[in-house]
């Protein structure tokens, strides 16, 4: 019998990794060379199927927006293409670096993953992003079902390769989901039409991209040629205890390091060292002097604990903080208890007049007997997070009865605090994550919609369930979580479908404004142009910068369909210049002879196409009449000497003056001041308090905004009650303190900042 020295075992164990990661880096190239080969085809068949989906005549804007993608990824397929390849290569590189880490070298690039579940903020003004990651979800379902037989032995090798115990689709680098990630990626990178992503990504389909069938028969082979069986063997497992484990705030407390220098004391002594209490007098006794406030007690203790007003981090321990002790058994079975009253009373009454601070449960039990005989690490978390809820309990933005109903959840979250001590240090505690995002979601509520509302009955009933079902397990949090982002997910869905008829309103009304604008800028160019000796006649500028802009419009509109209404609108303003100038030589008035039927079908079309009637019309060719047959008649110009010439030009000069004004203002974006730089980086999903006037104010939500950013649509929580603003607008309004904005940040991290840069603390610093 050989027994195998740790040497040689450890010598194995490196050969299988340096083997793992050659075979890793001959799949990748082989993907890459795939999809590098396929990307014209690729694009060709998803723009075929938009085609395809757009003849079926779905919703106006659900059509435009496939009609725009599919312009885009024919126009734009060499930037496509890359951002894809760019996006495909830095997501196996993810993919590998997480599944097998010792294969982290200087090819495999590190990058923030794509997918954004892991620490994320999931709350009311997050939609957005939540929109994004179901989108993502619900795109790559289909790709995973279809090709569900082709990846299954892939997978099997894979995970022998990587070491892994229980090869699962979700832990290959090569499953349908990161192909599906990277088109999205590529889409957003490019920057090519925002609006059009969702209605592009619905509408890509395993049967109308590239086969991925023979990619993963590929990999699959170069795997068995390379000996790779599908079966668990040649495993690189992890260390023992690398995996973090379940706590139980009932079990015996495990050695840990002191929070601060020094050594620990025996049985229930502090965690803090040199700051033990002496005696029962008072819970920070031996932290301060008599006198100063719970908010510096609650400060010194974040210090020693680590906290800092730097953002918190979200990554993994790293072994630079501390381990803290097991919660106090004595005084958790004490917070239970109180956790059980709380929870066995079905009913919540908020008499009228109640402060909710006066609810601070945990300021009010700091002098019990329970909390003097906790440990002053415990009795820390209780001083820290009383003044975390005096913060959510002062915040003007959340309307009272949500405050009454969110501070129920003290007790629960003090426990949940005491069993996972990274909740001051890390947004991404589960209790922590819930209560902003409750916090967050309960400023969308208004008091008028009363209790029975079903934004306030969820609320209400995710408290209760943490009330009645939490004891030591912080998973729940993480469930409530997911179930109350996914109910605000849905109603999300809902408003947006009632918005979407102002949004395609103001997106038309938008790309019209732009076809003006541009129509000035081509006018302005032309009338500029002209020689000295050769001015416009007064009449016509008017015309040219009034009806004819607005036919140029509608023309320059649709000049992505077929150019030939703009050249033919271009052609007919140039026409028409020329025909109204004195022709001084008779091949110029025959050449205007000729022209003048087609020129005069031409200017009635599209005039008729903007519904140009009436006696304005009929003045204007009577005026264009007279002066074609004074072009033919004449040699020089005629002598302006009439009162309606004279009144000809001054309307000339006026319409001159406007179109100068508005080129002007179109110039004149930059900000102005602080208010103008705000609006401009108002995004959609922000909350304000709008003031209509002295007595009547009301909560909106920045529902969505144009492309150009002339348009910004405010709603309520349901989509309904909208108004439009450009951002000049806005940022009048916000400059006479008419609107506010809503702070959305994580409620947790700006009450401990808040704690952290308190006035009193900086004058004893």
């Amino acid at each position: 019998m050989s027994i195998r020295s740790p040497m040689s075992s450890e010598s194995a164990d490196r050969d299988l990794r340096v083997q793992a990661r050659r075979h890793v880096r001959s799949l990748i190239g082989k993907t890459l060379a795939y999809f590098a080969e396929r990307e014209d085809a690729n694009l060709k068949l998803v723009r075929e199927h938009l085609l395809d989906l757009i003849d079926a005549r779905p919703p106006q804007a659900r059509a435009q927006n496939m009609r725009n993608a599919c312009i885009l990824l024919d126009k734009q397929a060499g930037v496509f293409n890359r951002a894809f390849q760019a996006a495909l290569q830095t997501s196996l590189d993810e993919e590998i670096r997480v599944a097998l880490p010792e294969a982290a070298g200087p090819e495999f690039r590190k990058y923030t993953p794509a997918d954004p579940l892991d620490g994320m903020s999931l709350s009311l003004i997050d939609v957005g992003e939540v929109e994004r990651i179901l989108l993502l979800d619900r795109v790559a379902q289909r790709f995973t079902a279809h090709y569900e037989t082709s990846t299954s032995p892939l997978t099997q090798r894979l995970g022998v390769l990587l070491g892994q115990d229980a090869p699962v689709l979700s832990s290959n680098p090569f499953r349908p989901e990161v192909f599906v990630r990277a088109f999205l990626l590529a889409w957003e990178k490019s920057e090519l039409d925002e609006q059009a992503t969702e209605d592009l990504m619905l509408a890509f389909e395993p049967a109308h991209s590239i086969d991925l069938a023979p990619l993963y028969a590929d990999l699959n082979a170069t795997l068995v040629h390379a000996g790779i069986e599908a079966k668990s063997a040649h495993r690189i497992k992890k260390s023992e205890g690398s995996g973090s484990s379940s706590f139980s705030p009932l079990g015996p407390s495990s050695a840990a390091a002191p929070l601060s220098g020094g050594d620990t004391g025996a049985g229930n002594a502090s965690n803090f060292g040199s700051l033990e209490s002496s005696g029962p007098r008072s819970a920070w006794s031996g932290l301060a002097p008599a006198g100063r406030s719970i908010a510096a007690h609650a400060r010194q203790f974040l210090q020693k604990l680590g906290f800092s007003s730097q953002p918190a981090q979200n990554d993994a321990d790293d072994g630079t903080r501390p381990t803290y002790a097991a919660a106090d058994p004595e005084f958790m079975g004490y917070l239970g208890d109180l956790q059980a009253g709380a929870g066995a009373s079905s009913s919540y009454q908020i008499l009228e007049g109640q402060n909710p601070e006066d609810h601070n449960i945990l300021r009010q039990m700091r002098d019990s007997e329970e909390v003097r005989r906790a440990p002053e690490l415990d009795r820390g978390t209780v001083d820290a997070l009383a003044e975390v809820f005096d913060f959510v309990f002062a915040d003007q933005t959340i309307p009272v009865q949500m405050k009454f109903v969110i501070g129920r959840l003290q007790i629960p979250v003090l426990k949940a605090a005491m069993i996972d001590r990274d909740f001051f240090l890390s947004d991404t505690h589960p209790a922590r994550r819930l209560v902003d995002t409750l916090a967050s979601a309960s400023v969308a509520w208004a008091p008028e919609k009363g209790e029975n509302d079903p934004l306030y009955v969820r609320i209400e009933n995710t408290v209760k369930r943490v009330l009645t079902e939490f004891e030591d397990d912080l998973e729940l949090f993480s469930e409530l979580l997911l179930e109350f982002t996914e109910f605000l997910f849905e109603t999300e869905q809902q408003a947006q479908g009632r918005i979407e008829p102002a949004a395609d309103q103001e997106r038309v009304g938008e790309a019209f404004e732009q076809a003006k604008a541009h129509a000035d800028e081509v006018v302005h160019a032309r009338i500029k142009a002209l020689p000295s000796e050769l001015p416009l006649v007064p009449f016509l500028v008017p015309f040219l910068t009034t009806q004819w802009r607005e036919v140029m419009a509608r023309a320059w509109e649709n000049a992505d369909e077929g150019p030939a209404r703009w050249e033919s609108a271009l052609t007919t303003m140039d026409q028409l210049i020329w025909s109204t100038q004195p022709k001084t030589n008779a091949d110029d008035r025959r050449k205007l002879v000729a022209l003048l039927p087609d020129l005069v079908r031409s200017l009635n079309a599209g005039l008729d196409a903007i519904e140009w009637t009436g006696e304005d019309r009929a003045t204007f060719t009577r005026r264009l009449i007279a002066t074609h047959m004074m072009a033919i008649r004449m040699t020089q110009p005629a002598p302006v000497d009439t009162a309606a010439a004279v009144l000809e030009e001054s309307a000339g000069k006026n319409a001159l003056k406007e179109l100068d004004q508005r080129l002007a203002g179109q110039l004149s974006g930059a900000a102005g001041d602080e208010f103008d730089e705000m609006a401009q980086g108002f995004t959609r999903g922000l909350w304000f308090d709008f003031k209509v006037n002295d007595t009547t104010h009301h909560r909106c939500r920045l529902s969505w905004v144009s492309p150009m950013r002339t348009r910004l649509l405010f709603t309520n929580r349901d989509g309904f009650d909208a108004f439009v603003r450009s951002e000049r607008e806005v940022a009048a309004l916000l400059r006479r303190g008419r609107l506010s904005v809503i702070d959305q940040q994580p409620i947790v991290s700006r009450a401990l900042d808040r704690i952290m840069s308190d006035a009193e603390y900086k004058q004893a610093a």
